[in-house]
């Protein structure tokens, strides 16, 4: 549709431009003729929206259900991470842990509202987009960084039991390894998870570049035709 419609434009702009008019007239005239109005192009995006979405909106429950969707992932993901280093008093005991389960409880609710809005409800603005991004590189970051910290953290804590019986070396690197471990796994699922966005969100921001470019009124002639002339 969108290079239907500029294919259009285009068209329309030479013909005005031939008659006499400026680049940035002709476009101007272009788009008025050929640019559904306001109304329209809300009525055409109704009809392209999801019909989970349709029926969310008719209920009147879209948002909460993108709420309760994040809410409850987040309680997934928290308690999944609270429940890995079962028996391991040391992991269990530590402050690192109940972090990690906050960022993965993050990651998750952000992931969800992210996917419920392009997958369930058909569009997540601009702005809506950009918040996405930048929460998931920054718990993705935090998720790493807690994880090296806890890591570095637990062995400098096991250091003493270390050096009072060197037989223990397990003791002291297996809680190390596992609060490096559900950091970087935390990590590695949120960055999956972006992934499986990606491809949406490369393909909406490219029409929206494509509309933007396409509305432009004051878009100048192409180098071949002035070459021509």
């Amino acid at each position: 549709m969108i290079e239907e419609l500029g294919a259009d434009l285009d068209a329309l702009q030479a013909a005005y431009e031939r008659r006499g008019l400026s680049p940035a007239a002709a476009r101007r005239e272009a788009l008025m003729r050929l640019v559904p109005a306001e109304e329209s192009l809300h009525e055409l995006n109704a009809q392209h929206v999801p019909r989970t979405a349709r029926w969310l909106k008719a209920a009147g429950i879209g948002g909460r259900v993108e709420r309760f969707g994040a809410a409850a992932a987040a309680i997934l993901a928290g308690t999944a991470v609270l429940t890995i280093p079962a028996g391991e008093a040391a992991v269990q005991g530590s402050l690192f842990l109940w972090a990690q389960a906050l960022i993965a409880a993050l990651l998750a609710a952000n992931w969800c509202r992210g996917a419920a809005g392009l997958w369930i409800m058909g569009v997540l603005p601009p702005d809506v987009r950009n918040l996405f991004r930048a929460r998931q590189a920054g718990l993705i970051t935090g998720a790493v960084s807690l994880g090296g910290l806890g890591a570095l953290w637990q062995g400098y804590m096991g250091l003493g039991t270390l050096e009072a019986s060197p037989d223990l070396v397990w003791h002291v690197v297996r809680p190390a390894v596992l609060t490096g471990a559900i950091g970087i796994g935390a990590a590695i699922f949120g960055a999956l998870g972006w992934l499986a966005l990606l491809p949406r969100l490369i393909s909406d921001e490219s029409s929206e570049r494509r509309i933007e470019t396409l509305l432009t009124p004051s878009r100048l002639q192409r180098p071949l035709d002035n070459a021509v002339e």
